[in-house]
């Protein structure tokens, strides 16, 4: 380039120091003419220029402090704006100014306070709680929060926020990787196989912080491009789960030469492949597959037609969408996440990326892909741990507008009009749940008579019996919550606790960590929606005993009150008429035995956890295997499937695989009666000499003595396991007196 060029700019130059010295404007410094426009804040601020443009970051706390006061004493208020950009900034507000802030920016205030020391850590755990709940993110304020907790050196609080924003702050990734390299070194391996019709690179990377915000710590490996069939036909063997990302244009490209008719046939083939690769799926795999629908297509191709002409993009989503559900509903080994649902935050227009997708054929934009890779973790995270169980709802202002003891009966808002209608529908949700297997428990500070509003009040939805406990009284929730989770005898992982007060869900955290404790919208308009999106409380898969659960709770109950006013144990045992039924398992109740398999710790002989694939093989009568369940009902009603066991037969021989039962039933002999009839059915399969493990964890100290209560003899111990042998054709098989065992069909 040549001195000509220069010129011009220079002679721009030339023109504006002119002009800055013909109006007898100093030559100011950046530093300075920052230092100007904060010493003219109020003008600035009455005009709306100039503090807008200014990195609060770059400048020291004494001159933010000096404007701060330059502001109060001209009463001019702060707006909120710049109270946000401030803290933002790394600025710490004073109590007046940092009282109007939202809940996030009163905690990264707080956090700007702290000097680090190991009583503010302490101190400061409800804060760094409240940020990592917040239902509204704003990626501004966790990204300065991470940043803050790393600066503090607080790695472990850094980590964790860090997951949690991640999707919405990706650059934390960046900001606070060695913690979060860290954090996911502690986490339990899940070994991912990823495969599609497109390219998956990015959705591999970002399902290491989706897994590790979910607690598991992904190890994924990528099929070839476009190897989505092929890794469903031959799946690879080493894998914990298969995650298959579907894409329309990647799947089953239209090609606009071929006549309407023509195109949609050749989507319905390559549909029907799809759905037979789904089916062979489950026989040629030992683990879940993880799919998405594909979602609603930024564009369509047949404008409001688009559902229903056969030039319809939709219309070709929704057959593909069908197949891939219909294979859902017939093996639990196939899991689908809604891609719709995990997209919902993603405006339809940013959900693809034109120019990536040409480029180098991603599908999905940066954060779709983001939202896909949280989807596919969550439902690992469900498939792994199963759903909450219990559902502990707080009375006041929760599921009623007012307080009962203060308000009286009539005052309380519940109803037809607003805002009754609203705690209405609330309480509608609370049903939802309790129909989908969640048990209900009332957790409230009142007097114990606060029970009968479900049945005095005309507009409550929910009625006293839809309780399986209740814990009412002026005692702390906290340890209410414990005296539940004994006498339902579940763990408090297991309990999700809804509250209107601030105070009680800090108390429940604090005292109970283990229960999960969201934070909940104070406006009742919002929470009917709100608690739709718990996915907590999302299942993967449910079960005919899933809705009967609460029945079946009751049931239990009503038997151990009979057990504490009996004369003796035997005596209890007769009255209770218990009845087993035995039989193999099927196709229809493999989801069943699975989900006993997978969630049972206390009555659980060996602890392996077998999943729908390894049951549904068992089912081939030339596999060499034996899979039994059993149904007990008793004078109180039907506890449903209830105890499961497997066993591998090797020619006269057979080894005792696993052998479990819910804790529902425990204690009432049902355990022999059905370890009987396996027995027996082994001899019927020609089966001369039965092997048993036990297999001691935390947990399953209780069943210990089972083989040899039995009359199980003791052939080999160690520090892991005790092995029992039983000779058939020594002894009578073990049974019952008080429980009649028949065959199902």
């Amino acid at each position: 380039m040549t001195s000509a060029h220069l010129q011009p700019q220079a002679r721009r130059d030339d023109e504006v120091e002119a002009f800055g010295a013909s109006d007898g404007l100093p030559a100011l410094s950046p530093g300075r003419l920052v230092d100007a426009v904060i010493a003219a804040a109020p003008e600035c601020l009455q005009q709306g220029i100039l503090l807008q443009g200014i990195d609060w970051a770059r400048v020291p706390p004494g001159r933010v402090n000096a404007m701060l006061g330059d502001l109060g004493s001209r009463n001019v208020r702060l707006p909120g704006w710049l109270a946000r950009a401030l803290v933002v900034g790394g600025h710490v507000l004073p109590a007046d100014a940092a009282g109007r802030l939202s809940a996030e920016l009163q905690a990264l205030n707080q956090l700007n306070g702290c000097s680090g020391s190991a009583d503010e850590r302490r101190m400061l755990a409800s804060v760094h709680r409240r940020l990592c709940l917040l239902e509204e993110r704003d990626a501004d304020v966790l990204a300065a929060a991470v940043a803050r907790l790393h600066a503090l050196g607080w790695a472990e609080e850094e980590a964790e926020l860090g997951l949690v924003c991640w999707d919405a702050a990706p650059r934390v990734l960046t900001s606070a990787a060695a913690a979060l390299t860290a954090h996911r070194l502690t986490l339990p391996a899940a070994r991912i196989r990823l495969a599609g019709f497109s390219t998956t690179h990015t959705l591999a990377q970002d399902l290491g912080p989706a897994f590790a915000a979910c607690g598991w710590q992904a190890q994924v490996g990528e099929a070839g491009f476009g190897d989505g069939l092929a890794e469903l036909l031959a799946p690879a063997g080493d894998a914990d789960c298969l995650v298959l990302l579907m894409d329309i244009e990647g799947f089953a490209a239209r090609d606009w030469r071929r006549l309407p008719d023509e195109g949609l046939e050749l989507v319905r083939e390559r549909a029907d492949l799809l759905a037979a690769a789904l089916a062979a799926y489950p026989e040629r795999a030992q683990c879940p597959l993880l799919i998405n629908t594909i979602p609603s297509a930024p564009a369509p191709t047949a404008g409001l037609l688009d559902r229903q002409h056969a030039l319809g993009l939709r219309r070709a989503i929704d057959i593909v969408n069908q197949r891939v559900l219909e294979a859902a509903a017939r093996s639990g080994q196939v899991h689908v996440c809604d891609a719709d649902l995990a997209l919902a935050h993603v405006p339809l227009a940013r959900q693809t990326d034109p120019k990536m997708w040409f480029y180098g054929r991603l599908a999905y934009s940066a954060a779709a892909t983001r939202a896909l890779a949280r989807s596919f973790a969550q439902a690992w995270q469900t498939l792994k741990r199963g759903p909450l169980k219990v559902l502990a709802l707080d009375f006041d202002n929760t599921l009623w507008g007012g307080i009962y003891g203060d308000d009286g009966l009539e005052a309380l808002a519940c109803g037809t009009d607003f805002p009754g209608n609203a705690f209405s529908a609330f309480q509608q949700e609370c049903l939802r749940l309790k129909g989908q297997g969640m048990l209900l428990a009332g957790l409230s500070k009142n007097d114990p008579d606060a029970i009968s509003v479900f049945e005095r009040h005309p507009g409550m939805v929910l009625r006293a019996e839809d309780f399986t406990a209740v814990a009412i009284d002026w005692e702390p929730k906290p340890g209410n919550i414990r005296r539940l989770a004994a006498e339902l005898d579940l763990g408090l992982e297991s309990f999700l606790f809804l509250d209107d007060s601030p105070h009680e869900r800090e108390a429940m955290r604090q005292m109970c960590p283990a229960v999960t404790v969201p934070e909940m919208p104070a406006d009742p308009a919002l929470r009917p929606l709100w608690i739709r999106g718990l996915t907590a409380t999302w299942p993967l898969r449910l079960t005919d005993e899933d809705g009967r659960r609460a029945d079946m709770y009751r049931a239990e109950r009503a038997a151990r009150s009979l057990k504490e006013g009996a004369a003796s144990l035997a005596d209890y045992l007769a009255a209770l008429q218990q009845r087993l039924v035995v039989e193999p398992v099927r196709r229809e109740t493999v989801p069943r035995a699975a989900q006993m398999h997978q969630r049972t710790n206390q009555f659980n002989l060996t602890t392996v956890r077998l999943g729908e694939a390894e049951l549904g093989a068992m089912l081939d009568e030339r596999s060499g295997s034996l899979a039994l369940i059993g149904r007990v009902t008793d004078r109180f009603g039907d506890h449903g499937i209830v105890i499961a066991a497997t066993a591998r037969i090797d020619g006269d021989a057979a080894e005792i695989a696993t052998f479990l039962m819910s804790c529902r039933v425990i204690g009432r002999e049902i355990e022999t009666a059905f370890l009987g009839a396996l027995l027996v059915e082994l001899e019927k399969r020609g089966v001369r000499r039965v092997m048993g493990a036990y297999v001691p964890t935390p947990k399953n100290g209780q069943v210990r003595e089972l083989y040899p209560s039995a009359g199980f003899r003791q052939a080999s111990a160690d520090a892991e396991r005790t092995i029992w042998n039983w000779t058939i054709g020594e002894a009578e098989p073990p049974r019952s007196a008080f429980v009649t065992v028949e065959w199902g069909s």
